[in-house]
């Protein structure tokens, strides 16, 4: 049986790929199916027909309809197609979620969000190719303006993201922080074609941030995402996306990868920006004043 290359991402697999072509234009039973599949992978190749249907509210006729759509016959081939795909990989969280049904008391600990955390950030970088991810730092370094958009606890991954590429481009700004949705639009209306919007939403997704993040590309700019899967409706949207692993059995969804994401971006726009070095000396000296600094070890009270 064929294996799915060692360095192919999970979505660039053709089962994958032609679920994220097909799911917009689905009808709503089969786009809830494609969605599941999409956002858990390894889970859906280990369901029976009547076990995804179960998952996703829907009928295993539905299943059945959604192979067929995809040319693979039946529930069945499409098993087939997931298995082979994904038969190499393990998923923590799903173990995880298993787990924490077995215990009475529902406990959950600091090495279960270890566990989590690494399982996310290790998908974030399987299912992240590296052309995607130079594309970002390269229309970054190149805008005119950024702008970060995100609601809800994403508000704050986006205001972490313009801070800290502040810095090394030519001008970063969080559109999304104060005032809500209205004044986010206030600010995004200058936004041109020689501008980026970088847009950041997880589950369950902000139609704010959707909106706006297509007002942006009606007005020519470039638009970016950071969301957990080609079943974000973002994806319709951007121009480029990096997947976010977002899944936690507790949780409505984790930001571990979203943080990563973010941290590697503005590594990548320094390590773009000849001057990076010089600027982070300068920032450094400018707040010397307001950090503590050791001023070594006091002499021994005689």
């Amino acid at each position: 049986m064929p294996t799915a290359p060692k360095n192919a991402t999970v979505y660039a697999a053709p089962v994958m790929r032609k679920l994220t072509e097909l799911a917009p234009e689905l009808q709503p039973s089969l786009r809830k199916v494609a969605d599941f599949i999409l956002r858990h992978p390894l889970k859906a190749a280990t369901l029976t027909i009547e076990e995804l249907a179960q998952e996703t509210g829907t009928s295993p006729s539905a299943v059945n309809r959604l192979a067929r759509v995809m040319d693979l016959g039946g529930y069945t081939g499409l098993k087939t197609e997931l298995v082979v795909t994904l038969q190499q990989m393990v998923s923590p969280v799903d173990k995880l979620r298993n787990e924490l049904e077995q215990r009475a008391g529902g406990e959950f600990g600091l090495h279960e969000q270890i566990r989590i955390a690494s399982s996310n950030l290790g998908s974030a970088g399987a299912n992240n190719p590296a052309t995607t991810f130079e594309a970002f730092v390269d229309r970054l370094t190149k805008a005119r303006k950024i702008f970060v958009l995100g609601f809800g606890n994403s508000a704050y991954l986006a205001g972490l993201a313009a801070a800290t590429l502040t810095p090394f481009c030519a001008d970063a700004t969080a559109i999304s922080m104060e005032g809500g949705n209205e004044n986010a639009a206030y600010r995004l209306a200058a936004i041109t074609d020689q501008d980026v919007l970088l847009a950041i939403t997880l589950p369950r997704y902000s139609l704010d941030t959707l909106q706006l993040a297509r007002f942006a590309m009606e007005r020519g700019a470039t638009v970016l995402a950071i969301t957990d899967s080609p079943a974000s409706p973002l994806c319709n949207i951007a121009e480029h996306v990096l997947f976010a692993p977002a899944d936690h059995p507790v949780l409505t969804s984790s930001n571990i990868a979203v943080l990563a994401l973010i941290e590697a971006l503005v590594a990548g726009v320094m390590a773009r920006n000849k001057e990076a070095v010089k600027l982070a000396t300068e920032l450094t000296e400018s707040v010397m004043s307001y950090l503590h600094m050791p001023t070594g070890r006091k002499s021994p009270k005689k």
